[in-house]
């Protein structure tokens, strides 16, 4: 069977693809909004994440997003847009482990002005062919082509396998915070900021 595979920008109609990757690549982070919703509008989280990414405004949109497909399936997904101007972190603010808002280690870790990597994955079927690296090569690309210097991301230090990948690719552990603990949340430890200058 062929393995070719092609690259095009996500429609609205991928929405639902986009939603089951990000639950992927976020381990847990991004379902922990979907399950509050949907216990409140007695859905299945998954629509709720499917009706974020159907939305052509905002950051969590099909329009800030890239498909790869092989054999005319979707196979995987890159999430990435340009974080705003901002003031630099200051490491007095870093969120502890007990903090009450779940998502403070990821806020906190926002670099400003840089070209943001929210999330890459593959189906599980489709990995271990350098595909995920080609989207990350692909997110590079972009950074550069909407005039960006830096690329960030947000990897958990407990996830060796992306860590020792962006580690290749040239991203540097620059900041660190606490994860919060909840039951969606594949991992413990801290949560790494990882950047690289656009090459």
């Amino acid at each position: 069977m062929s393995h070719e595979y092609a690259i095009r920008t996500a429609t609205r109609d991928d929405a639902r693809d986009i939603a089951k990757l990000i639950a992927i690549s976020s381990d847990g982070v991004a379902e922990i909004e979907w399950h509050e919703q949907a216990e409140i509008e007695h859905c299945d989280p998954l629509d709720i994440g499917e009706q974020t990414y159907q939305n052509p405004h905002g950051d969590y949109s099909f329009n800030n997003t890239t498909i790869l497909e092989i054999n005319g399936e979707v196979a995987g997904m890159l999430l990435a847009f340009g974080m705003p101007e901002a003031e630099p972190r200051n490491p007095k603010n870093r969120p502890a482990a007990d903090d009450e808002n779940v998502f403070a280690p990821y806020i906190y870790l926002e670099e400003p002005n840089s070209w943001y990597v929210c999330g890459v994955a593959l189906y599980p079927q489709h990995r271990g062919r350098g595909l995920g690296t080609r989207l990350m090569y692909l997110a590079s690309e972009q950074a550069g082509e909407n005039k960006f210097t830096t690329l960030s991301l947000v990897a958990f230090e407990q996830n060796k396998g992306a860590v020792k990948l962006y580690d290749m690719l040239g991203y540097t552990v620059v900041d660190q915070a606490p994860v919060v603990p909840h039951p969606l949340i594949h991992y413990e430890g801290n949560a790494l900021l990882m950047i690289r200058s656009v090459e």
